[in-house]
């Protein structure tokens, strides 16, 4: 499931790159002259803008001044961790409905199952280099291959119903969710990349850094052969973000719609009314390219 307790603000349009120069006036001198002189008169050359700096190797893309986009590494986890407990878990729709605390409700068993989901190798980070790399949004993302069984890389491998009721509750929601729903077939896949969490430190909001981690990983499915990518969003702020990326939603529960023994699963969400999965179908990068 992908919730997001961070509200993007768009960007202001920059400016535009090219400068339309002014006609020069003629001040004096014959007026003629300068008639045969116009078709001499070469355009003038739009000033020549310093490239980008080569980014290095690992640098998936640079975005600010300071924030730089890499895939997330297993060294990272337990900032991963860190970041998730105290942004996105105090944050999530669900959990707020259900009074999580977190990290008290959280750290135990995100800390067992991010590094075999880190593994996959399909998780972006994002680093401010001017705040010693800290780390400042995640957005964990996991391949789900045909034919898979129930790994260390599930949540409910490692969420207790007895220990951990109001997370087993959420979680086994949002495997529901989709459960029915065979992606595979219907989408004519092998695999496909399942957005887990989507999250970004409080004091970056507004600074589109989380729909950067969505197109970070759009762009890195793409390279490794993903056609079909697969998100689940629990409140309208990462609703927005994936439909601002082409995303489609296929599924909407409505939460006030979704009760087990007469009772409201979670009541309050506040302005946070559905769950939903949403659905991105990427071009394979042969077709895109011989289209180019």
């Amino acid at each position: 499931g992908v919730p997001l307790g961070v509200q993007r603000r768009d960007p202001e349009g920059g400016a535009d790159a090219t400068i339309a120069s002014e006609g020069d006036t003629v001040q004096d001198g014959d007026a003629q002259n300068s008639l045969l002189k116009e078709d001499e008169i070469q355009e003038p050359e739009d000033p020549v803008l310093p490239s980008e700096p080569e980014l290095p190797p690992d640098v998936l893309h640079k975005h600010d001044e300071n924030i730089v986009f890499k895939i997330l590494t297993e060294e990272y986890s337990d900032r991963a961790v860190d970041l998730l407990c105290n942004h996105f878990f105090k944050d999530e729709p669900l959990g707020k409905a259900l009074y999580l605390e977190s990290p008290r409700e959280v750290d135990h068993w995100l800390s067992k199952v991010l590094p075999h989901m880190i593994a996959h190798g399909v998780s972006i980070m994002a680093i401010d280099e001017s705040a010693d790399g800290r780390l400042v949004g995640v957005a964990i993302n996991s391949v789900k291959n045909r034919g898979d069984v129930p790994g260390p890389d599930d949540f409910l491998a490692w969420i207790d119903p007895q220990k951990d009721p109001k997370m087993f509750r959420i979680i086994s929601f949002l495997t529901q969710l989709a459960s029915d729903i065979d992606f595979f077939g219907k989408y004519n896949v092998d695999k496909y990349l399942s957005f887990e969490l989507l999250n970004v430190d409080k004091e970056y909001g507004g600074r589109g850094i989380a729909s950067m981690l969505v197109e970070v990983s759009c762009n890195v499915a793409r390279k490794q052969g993903f056609t079909c990518l697969v998100a689940e969003t629990t409140g309208i702020f990462s609703a927005k973000i994936f439909a601002r990326h082409a995303f489609k939603t296929i599924r909407e529960v409505q939460y006030s719609q979704y009760r087990q023994n007469g009772r409201l699963c979670f009541p309050n969400t506040g302005i946070h009314n559905s769950a939903r999965v949403c659905l991105k179908i990427l071009e394979p990068l042969e077709e895109a390219s011989s289209k180019s």
